[in-house]
C-alpha cells in the first residue's frame, strides 16, 4: 500500500516471489497480478485483454528469461541467497501487506547479488486450530529437503508466535528476523538464540490521549476491532491500558459484531463520541475483510471522527495523530536482513522499536468534524488541504482589483499630492520653529559641511561661539584656524572618518580665540548620504561646555588631592617596615665599609676580598635607593595621566615595599601571575595605590588568624579584552557574608579604621574606566577583583 495516501501502488504490490506458487492479488484490486518464476516475472493479464498483449508479455518473458539465464552461467559457483518470509496472513490484509512489501522491494534492491525469496502464508492463524498448525510444520519440514533458508523472517505477531513456537523443530540453527509484531507477543527468550527483533510497541493510552487532545469533549469511542485469534489479544491488552480513562470515557467494544453491526452502530453513535479502528481481519460471525476496505466503509456512514493506527491509512479517512510506519519498519527489516545475509549474526543486532511519526492529520477529516488546527499538537503536519478561492484563481482576481486600484489611484493621487504638499509644507515650517527654539533654549550652534565642496553653512549661534564676523562667508579653513593646535589632528580625523564611514562622531576639543581666550566645544555630527550611497552632507551641532570642563579640570585635582592624602596615611602606617627597609641596607653598607678599612690597614689587603665587599657595597646602596623611590612615587602630587601599565610589575613594585610588613604581620603571600599580559591604560602610582590599600586591608582582616593560616593569593590573567586581579585573604570576612556596602565611604569593620580606602579604590578604577568588586569566599575570607580594558591595538 502507498503509505502516505492509502491508494494502491502497482510497484509495490506487483512484487510476490513465491517458489511454491503464484499468491494472487484480488481482481477488484485492478492490477496485473505478477509471480516470479525461474527467475523471470511473470504478469498475469486479466480476461479482456487482446492477443497482442498476451504475446507482448509472453516475448517480454522469453526475452527475461534468457537473460536470467546469460546471468545465471556467467554466476556459475556463487548460490543465490535464500530468504523464507512467514505472513500471518494473506496477500491483502494491511497493514502487514505494507510492511511485506516495503520489505521484500528493499531486500531485492539492497543485496547487491541474486536472492532466492520464498513466501508462506499462515491463512490458518486467523482460526488459532492446532491440527492446521502442525500440518503446515510437517508441510515445511518436508520440503525443507529440498530448500533451506539462510533467513527465516515472520512478518505479524502470529507468525512470530509460531516460528518461535516450532523452531527447534523447523529452524534450529537458522537466525531468524522477528518483525511487523509488537515486542509483547514474543517470549523474553525469543532472541536469546540466533535472532533479532525490529518492530513496535503500541502506546495504547496514547492513541487515547490523541484523541483527547484534538477533541477534549469526548465522552464515548467506540472501538473498532475483529474476532480473530492476534484481534482478541489485543482487544484484552487495550481493555487493561484504557482502564485509567474509563472514569471519564465510556468505551463501546464492537469485537463481538459482524462488519454490518459494526456499520450500524458507528452511523448512530451518540454526541461527543470518536470511533478508533485498531485491526479488522475477521469479524464475529467468522467472515473475513479487508482493514483499509472496512475503514473507507466506516468512513462513509459513521457520524463521528475516526482515528486509526497506522501511517497508511492517513487518507482513507482517519484524522490522524501519531501513527504508526509500517512501510519504514519493512526497509529498516530488510536492512538487517542484508547485513545477516552478509555474515553478521543476528544476536548481534539489539531489539529495535520503530516509533510512531510526529503528529500528522487530514485536514479534509478536520474540516469535516470541525476540529479547530489550534489543538492539534505542537509541530504537526497537515496534509491534504483543498486550496480556497484565493489560491485558485489569485491572478485572475488580482488582475481585476488591480485595475480598478489602478484606475483610483491615478484619480487620488493629484489630490493627495497636494493635500501632502501643504501638510509637508506646514510641518516643515513648524520643524524649523521647534529646532530653532530647541537650539536657543540649550545654547546649540548647528551647522553644516557639503563634503564634495567644503562649503559650510553656520547658524548665528555658531558665529558667536568661534567670534567669526557675522554676514562674512565661512569655509572650512575659518572653522579649522579657530580650533586649537594641539586638537585640530583629533578633529579633522573625526570628521574624515565619519565621511569615510558614512557615521557620525561625537568629540570635545579646545577652541582658541582671537583675543586668546580658551574654550571648550562639545561637537556632535552626522554623515548623510545621497540615493547611491555617497556621503554628500555632514551636519552637527557645537555647544559650549567650557564651564563644565572647568568643573571637572578643579573635581580632578580635589581627587588627586584625596588620592594623594590616602598614600601617604598609609604610608604612615607602615613607618616602621618602611624603616627597616632602609636600616636593614644601611647597615649592611656600614658593616662591609669597616670591613674594607680593617683590610686596608693591614699590610698586604686582599684585594679581590675589597672588591666583593665595594660590590656588596654598591648593591645595598641601590636597594635603598629603589625603596627610596617607590616612596617619592607615592609620595608625589601630579594629576592623572593614563599611560601604558603593566600590572604584573604594580603588584611585584607593591610587594616589595611591603615585603618587611608582611614579614612582621606572619603573612605569606602566593602570586600566579599570568605571562605575557597586555599593559592597561593608567597612572601607575594610583593603581599601586589600589594594590597597596585592598592588600594592607587582607592583612589587617587575617591578623586574628593562626600564622599558618595567614595566606594571601595575589592572581592575574586575561579576560578577552581586560586584564583581572584577583587578591584572596583569609580574614573574618564580611559581617555575614555580606560585601555589598565595604566599597562605601566610611563603612568598616576595622575597630581603627575610617572607611575610605576601598572607597578611594573604586573611584581611581572608575576613573580608569575598569571596575571592582568583591566576593565572599564562604566560611572564610574575601576575594576582591579589579579589571581593567586592555590598550586597543593602534588602528590599520
Amino acid at each position: 500500500m502507498c503509505v502516505s495516501h492509502g491508494n494502491p501502488s502497482p510497484q509495490r504490490n506487483s512484487i510476490r516471489r513465491s517458489r511454491y506458487g503464484f499468491r494472487g492479488m484480488r481482481a477488484s484490486d485492478n492490477q496485473s497480478p505478477v509471480m516470479w518464476k525461474n527467475g523471470c516475472r511473470a504478469t498475469r493479464v486479466p480476461h479482456g485483454k487482446g492477443d497482442r498483449v498476451a504475446r507482448g508479455h509472453r516475448m517480454a518473458c522469453s526475452l527475461v528469461a534468457i537473460f536470467f539465464v546469460l546471468t545465471a552461467v556467467g554466476a556459475a559457483g556463487s548460490e543465490p541467497k535464500r530468504v523464507l518470509v512467514v505472513h500471518s496472513f494473506g496477500s491483502v490484509a494491511p497493514p502487514f501487506t505494507t510492511h511485506s512489501v516495503a520489505f521484500e522491494t528493499e531486500l531485492v534492491e539492497k543485496m547487491g547479488e541474486r536472492v532466492d525469496l520464498d513466501e508462506v502464508s499462515l491463512d490458518m492463524a486467523r482460526y488459532a486450530d492446532p491440527n492446521l498448525q502442525e500440518a503446515l510444520v510437517e508441510y515445511l519440514q518436508k520440503r525443507q529437503a529440498h530448500w533451506q533458508p539462510d533467513l527465516v523472517v515472520p512478518i505479524g505477531s502470529p507468525a512470530g508466535v509460531f516460528v518461535e513456537q516450532y523452531r527447534d523443530r523447523l529452524f534450529p540453527e537458522t537466525p531468524i528476523l522477528y518483525t511487523g509484531m509488537d515486542r509483547r507477543r514474543l517470549s523474553p527468550h525469543a532472541l536469546e538464540r540466533n535472532a533479532a527483533f525490529i518492530g513496535e510497541n503500541f502506546d495504547g493510552p496514547g492513541f487515547i490521549e490523541d484523541i483527547l487532545q484534538i477533541a477534549p469533549a469526548t465522552k464515548n469511542i467506540a472501538i473498532v476491532i475483529g474476532a480473530s485469534a492476534v484481534e482478541q489479544y489485543w482487544a484484552t491488552a487495550f481493555r487493561k491500558e484504557f482502564e485509567p480513562f474509563t472514569n471519564r470515557i465510556n468505551f463501546i467494544w464492537l469485537n463481538d459484531l459482524s462488519l454490518d453491526q459494526m456499520l450500524e452502530k458507528t452511523r448512530a453513535l451518540p454526541p461527543d463520541s470518536y470511533i478508533f479502528l485498531i485491526l479488522l481481519l475477521r469479524d464475529a460471525t467468522g467472515v473475513t475483510h479487508n482493514a483499509d476496505e472496512a475503514l473507507q466503509r466506516i468512513h462513509a456512514v459513521a457520524n463521528a471522527p475516526i482515528n486509526g493506527i497506522f501511517q497508511h491509512q492517513l487518507g482513507l479517512g482517519i484524522v490522524g495523530g501519531r501513527l504508526y510506519q509500517a512501510e519504514l519498519e519493512g526497509i529498516e527489516s530488510a536492512r538487517t536482513a542484508v547485513r545477516i545475509l552478509h555474515g553478521e549474526p543476528a544476536s548481534s543486532f539489539p531489539p529495535k522499536i520503530v516509533g510512531p511519526l510526529s503528529p500528522r492529520y487530514d485536514w479534509r477529516e478536520l474540516q469535516r468534524w470541525k476540529i479547530d488546527e489550534k489543538l492539534l499538537p505542537p509541530g504537526s503536519t497537515v496534509l491534504y488541504r483543498t486550496p480556497g478561492l484565493w489560491e485558485q484563481h489569485r491572478a485572475l482576481i488580482i488582475g481585476g482589483i488591480s485595475i480598478c486600484v489602478v484606475e483610483t489611484l491615478l484619480i487620488a493621487g493629484l489630490v493627495v499630492n497636494r493635500i501632502r504638499r501643504r501638510h509637508a509644507e506646514r510641518s516643515l515650517r513648524e520643524s524649523e520653529d521647534r529646532v530653532a527654539l530647541a537650539t536657543d533654549a540649550a545654547q546649540l550652534g548647528v551647522w553644516e559641511i557639503d563634503a564634495a565642496t567644503n562649503k559650510v553653512w553656520v547658524s548665528d549661534k555658531v558665529r558667536d561661539l568661534f567670534q567669526i564676523t557675522p554676514g562674512t562667508d565661512v569655509d572650512y579653513a575659518a572653522f579649522h584656524e579657530r580650533v586649537h593646535p594641539d586638537d585640530r589632528p583629533l578633529r579633522d580625523s573625526a570628521i574624515k572618518r565619519a565621511i569615510e564611514t558614512k557615521d557620525g562622531y561625537e568629540i570635545e576639543y579646545r577652541i582658541l580665540l582671537p583675543d586668546g581666550t580658551v574654550r571648550w566645544i562639545s561637537g556632535r555630527a552626522r554623515c548623510m548620504s545621497d540615493g547611491d550611497g555617497r556621503s554628500t552632507r555632514l551636519l552637527g551641532v557645537s555647544m559650549d561646555v567650557t564651564e563644565r570642563k572647568q568643573a571637572e579640570k578643579e573635581a580632578m585635582e580635589q581627587r588627586n588631592e584625596l588620592f594623594h592624602l590616602s598614600r601617604v596615611a598609609s604610608l604612615g602606617q607602615l613607618s616602621s617596615s618602611l624603616a627597616h627597609e632602609l636600616n636593614q641596607p644601611l647597615g649592611i653598607i656600614l658593616s662591609n665599609a669597616q670591613a674594607a678599612q680593617h683590610m686596608l690597614a693591614a699590610d698586604n689587603p686582599d684585594i679581590p676580598e675589597l672588591q666583593e665587599i665595594l660590590a656588596d657595597i654598591v648593591g645595598e646602596d641601590l636597594r635603598a635607593g629603589e625603596v627610596i623611590t617607590r616612596l617619592r612615587a607615592l609620595l608625589q602630587r601630579g594629576e592623572t595621566r593614563l599611560l601604558p601599565v603593566a600590572l604584573n610589575g604594580v603588584i611585584e613594585d607593591v610587594l616589595h615595599l611591603l615585603r618587611s610588613d608582611l614579614v612582621a604581620r606572619g603573612v605569606t603571600v602566593r602570586t600566579t601571575l599570568a605571562e605575557g599580559l597586555p599593559d592597561v591604560a593608567g597612572d601607575k602610582v594610583q593603581l599601586q595605590q589600589v594594590v597597596l590599600n585592598i592588600i594592607t586591608n587582607a592583612c589587617d582582616a587575617m591578623a586574628e588568624n593562626l600564622q599558618k593560616d595567614r595566606i594571601l593569593r595575589i592572581s592575574t590573567n586575561l579576560q578577552s579584552d581586560s586584564v583581572r586581579v584577583s587578591i584572596e585573604d583569609q580574614g573574618r570576612g564580611a559581617p555575614g557574608g555580606d560585601v555589598s556596602r565595604i566599597f562605601q565611604p566610611f563603612f568598616t569593620t576595622k575597630s581603627h579604621g575610617l572607611g575610605i580606602g576601598l572607597s578611594i579604590c573604586r573611584s581611581i578604577i572608575a576613573a580608569h574606566q575598569g571596575r571592582v568588586w568583591a566576593e565572599s569566599n564562604g566560611t572564610r575570607g574575601t576575594t576582591l577583583h579589579l579589571q581593567l580594558q586592555v590598550i586597543a591595538p593602534p588602528a590599520s
